[in-house]
């Protein structure tokens, strides 16, 4: 987040109105790289799940997702990661597992035993799982998804691109884990990186729900293939991830709402000129 967006959102906080505000449903918080010079260090990890637990009941992805207009779920909380990095194996899954807490590990199926590449000149090079270091996570504690198969943008797509991000991911995932894969996440997953045709394509595929990196918190069964989630930054001190957590932070959907829907105007305005 920006500077400005910190200190609106704290001024928020302050007010204590996000913990009043109607419309909450449960929260999914999303993460990446653990660790390095461009993630989050181990102990401040330790420390956001703690706080979480003070806040939430952390449940597995799917539990939440089916419960997400019962009432009751506002106080359930999901824990996701992107990529699918050694350092989610060694480092955030011990720090889960000391917790006894659960995760879902969204991987880029084509990219198994490479790195990031998609991210090059941006961040630092971070290696992917191989597949026998997937195999290794516990899957009573953490629940392995699709994240496309080359971690390609999948908006606008060709048919057999499209098949080989979705059912290719998937059933490469299957055959390196031996077990069912039906949960996904959009590569990138901002408005714009995918749409309506790849939340069809996804189901179709037989994934039973996909995330987006979209801000904020999801409340209806209509959104289950593009649920919003709260990305916590290497930056974030806990004073941010409290605000975060408690709502102060949601104000930021309708920012993106409003920036997407004015590009979209932009592109057709363009569009339409001689």
């Amino acid at each position: 987040m920006t500077g400005w967006v910190d200190r609106v959102s704290a001024m928020l906080a302050a007010t204590g109105l996000p913990a009043i505000l109607p419309g909450r449903g449960p929260l999914i918080v999303m993460y990446h790289g653990i660790g390095g010079s461009d993630g989050i260090a181990p102990d401040d990890f330790r420390a956001q799940l703690e706080l979480l637990r003070t806040r939430r009941r952390i449940v597995p992805l799917a539990e939440l997702a089916d419960r997400i207009e019962d009432p009751a779920a506002v106080d359930l909380a999901a824990i996701t990661f992107d990529d699918g990095y050694v350092d989610f194996a060694e480092l955030a899954a011990p720090i889960l597992a000391a917790a006894d807490l659960h995760a879902t590990l969204f991987v880029p199926a084509g990219r198994v035993g490479r790195s990031n590449e998609w991210d090059a000149g941006q961040r630092e090079p971070r290696p992917i799982l191989d597949a026998e270091g997937l195999r290794r996570l516990d899957p009573e504690r953490i629940e392995i998804g699709g994240h496309g198969f080359n971690h390609r943008r999948i908006v606008a797509l060709d048919r057999e691109a499209l098949a080989e991000e979705t059912v290719g991911c998937r059933r490469e995932l299957e055959r390196v884990l031996e077990r069912p894969v039906k949960l996904f996440a959009y590569p990138f997953g901002q408005r714009g990186d995918f749409d309506a045709e790849a939340e069809r394509a996804v189901a179709a595929a037989g994934f039973v729900l996909a995330c987006s990196t979209c801000f904020g918190r999801s409340s209806r069964e209509r959104e289950r293939f593009r649920l919003r989630r709260v990305g916590i930054e290497p930056g974030d001190d806990l004073a941010i991830v409290a605000a975060k957590l408690d709502g102060a932070y949601d104000w930021v959907a309708w920012k993106e709402r409003a920036g997407h829907a004015l590009r979209l105007a932009q592109s057709a305005f363009a569009a339409g000129r001689p």
